[in-house]
């Protein structure tokens, strides 16, 4: 899919909106909201009627008699948890699903092989707790970064184990400090909007030097880096490019369109808004058959896999 940039300027195109300034006009921060609103109404669609379109997986290191663990931040909405393993060893072979239980079946005696997991807010509770390590693998319904323009050029950052010791932007380049500020945190990507870090959070930019004060505490995860060259842009979870499919881009210009026709008034909206739910429908039909393999029928004995709950 192309840039947000670019979608910015397609609907401009479309709308006759290619004219705009601080005070006159409609500025890209107003096609920004519309494309992210844009992108969360198909992204709520896809996650409702084909679920598994969007899925992830992330393993989790367990400590011996630790019950609680994180449910991952991209977790959509916070609650699109699929399915939850366990391995005792750690080892990919190992793996069994545990089912999902209910907090009134809690145990709290003693520790043993995981048969069931409790939600309790953002995390999951491994009952009975795992009386080993080992490594829990959860797949889930992530959710996909905001969209938002490159707001500044990495200039250097000095990293050590899993912190950021400094991070200046580059002042001789486009630069908007302020912005990156507004939301108190930002994501860095690459020239092709693939986040590398996010969730750092600001305590201030300096417009001048281009340093910027990250909050105190802050550790990236395992595999995240920053280096120069790399773009900065605003909130916990941001990129220049939706990781939507490609097929939606459309959607997303047109709902954009929409939107804008809306607020000049337009006597076109009412064409543009039969058109989206044309392209609605055919996202439908392109998305109600991901592939031509049918499903299995769901093992509900497990032992026939060879392994006992």
């Amino acid at each position: 899919m192309r840039t947000i940039e670019q979608l910015i300027s397609a609907s401009r195109r479309s709308t006759g909106n290619l004219d705009f300034s601080d005070n006159a006009g409609v500025g890209d921060e107003e096609f920004l909201q519309a494309l992210n609103d844009a992108q969360e109404e198909i992204h709520a669609l896809i996650n409702v009627m084909f679920p598994t379109i969007l899925m992830a997986s992330k393993q989790v290191d367990v400590q011996a008699n630790v019950e609680a663990y994180s449910i991952p931040a991209d977790c959509y909405m916070g609650t699109r948890l699929d399915f939850v393993e366990y391995a005792p060893s750690g080892l990919a072979q190992d793996y069994y699903p545990i089912r999902k239980g209910a907090t009134k079946d809690r145990i709290n005696g003693q520790a043993g092989n995981p048969a069931f997991y409790i939600r309790q807010g953002s995390n999951i509770l491994l009952q009975p707790p795992p009386q080993n390590g080992g490594k829990i693998r959860l797949t889930y319904q992530r959710t996909i970064p905001v969209l938002d323009k490159r707001r500044a050029t990495v200039a250097s950052a000095t990293v050590s184990g899993n912190s950021i010791v400094s991070l200046f932007m580059d002042t001789s380049t486009e630069f908007d400090p302020e912005a990156l500020a507004e939301q108190n945190f930002l994501t860095i990507i690459d020239k092709n909007g693939v986040v590398k870090m996010r969730y750092i959070p600001v305590d201030s930019i300096n417009g001048g030097t281009g340093e910027v004060t990250v909050g105190a505490g802050f550790t990236f995860e395992d595999g995240e880096t920053i280096s120069t060259g790399d773009y900065a842009v605003r909130g916990k979870y941001s990129s220049t490019h939706s990781q939507l499919p490609d097929i939606c881009e459309k959607y997303l210009i047109e709902y954009c369109n929409m939107r804008i026709f809306v607020r000049d008034s337009s006597t076109d909206q009412a064409e543009v808004a039969a058109l989206m739910a044309k392209i609605e429908a055919t996202l439908k039909q392109a998305f109600a058959e991901p592939d031509n393999d049918p499903d299995r029928i769901p093992i509900l004995d497990p032992s026939y896999l060879g392994y006992e709950l």
